[in-house]
């Protein structure tokens, strides 16, 4: 494994590590997020070349997301019997933890590795009251790539009081190497047989989990994702696309709960969380631009793997709350394959 680092702007980090494949990951201190992933000289994932442009174009692509992922409505949650609020930073709700962040902090890093992996320790405090989450809490997340193409994401934390805890990982696919082309000419199969619906525009959840049968979010077979992003399904034309939690079937770490395909080229994804969002970056005409390219309409996909937004109205997605010095751990693959 070769390791190297370079300045990444406003006094953040960029840690690039490249394997006997020929492939490069990198990522940086900036969100603890992953920046890019070259396989044959093409990115597979959307990033940015510098601190800045995460600043001004999108906060979220490729980072840590925290304290909780996705939407809470109204911002509004139940920890110990107690009522808490938290920041509404998207109109009524609290979305992907509140303004100041995970994807916002420069976290501390530890650089290590094996005989045949490489990887980054980023440690941060979140500090009580913040975004108006109670307790002080301690994480850690560790990103690692092998000598076969698998990147792991791996959290730790605690915290000194009763609090929630739900975090992610922001990254966007996309494995034709460019934001502008879709993702509607890629191959998705998804170990779930039930998805949670949403409420409006609002993208908070409707209240219930729906089977996928006889709808556009049935994955359990492989299929084009056109086929999908091309319904004229309320919950698909909603949204202009795929914003949805699957709920997947065995959540398991040893098992392959999805896989995206293009040609030849495909990542599979594992995880021991019970969820995993689905975004197709339905963004329109607003697309950012990444290395010099306008992201089109769908120009990217998301797993973000988690407990299920919507936990609080639902409570059969899971719980979230973590307890006072009760330890967090979670652990997600995304492997690549070629052939």
């Amino acid at each position: 494994m070769e390791i190297g680092t370079k300045n990444f702007g406003n006094n953040a980090t960029l840690i690039m590590i490249r394997n006997r494949m020929g492939s490069t990951i990198s990522f940086t201190d900036f969100g603890a997020r992953i920046v890019d992933w070259v396989v044959d000289g093409k990115s597979i994932v959307l990033g940015f070349d510098s601190v800045e442009e995460y600043m001004t174009k999108d906060i979220y692509t490729g980072a840590t997301i925290g304290r909780t992922s996705g939407r809470i409505k109204e911002g509004l949650v139940e920890i110990s019997g107690k009522t808490v609020q938290l920041e509404q930073n998207e109109r009524r709700q609290n979305l992907h933890g509140g303004a100041e962040n995970f994807a916002s902090k420069t976290w501390n890093i530890e650089i290590f590795d094996g005989p045949d992996f490489a990887g980054i320790h980023f440690d941060l405090t979140s500090l009580a009251g913040e975004n108006g989450y109670p307790g002080n809490m301690k994480i850690r997340v560790t990103h690692t790539f092998d000598e076969n193409g698998k990147w792991t994401v791996s959290y730790e934390a605690s915290s000194d009081t009763d609090t929630i805890f739900n975090p992610t990982n922001h990254v966007y696919f996309n494995l034709n190497g460019t934001a502008s082309q879709s993702i509607d000419n890629h191959r998705l199969r998804l170990s779930a047989s039930h998805f949670v619906p949403l409420l409006d525009h609002t993208q908070v959840v409707r209240g219930e989990i729906s089977k996928v049968g006889d709808t556009a979010f049935d994955f359990r077979t492989e299929k084009n994702l056109k086929e999908a992003l091309k319904s004229d399904e309320e919950q698909i034309t909603m949204v202009g696309g795929i914003d949805h939690p699957f709920v997947l079937d065995v959540p398991e770490l040893d098992i392959e709960q999805a896989r995206l395909s293009l040609d030849d080229l495909s990542i599979s994804v594992y995880t021991d969380r019970p969820a995993i969002v689905i975004f197709t970056a339905n963004f329109g005409d607003r697309g950012v631009e990444y290395r010099g390219q306008r992201q089109v309409h769908h120009g990217g996909i998301t797993f973000e793997t988690q407990v299920s937004p919507g936990s609080q109205q639902i409570p059969e997605l899971g719980d979230i709350t973590l307890k006072a010095d009760q330890p967090y751990q979670s652990t997600t693959v995304y492997q690549l394959n070629k052939g």
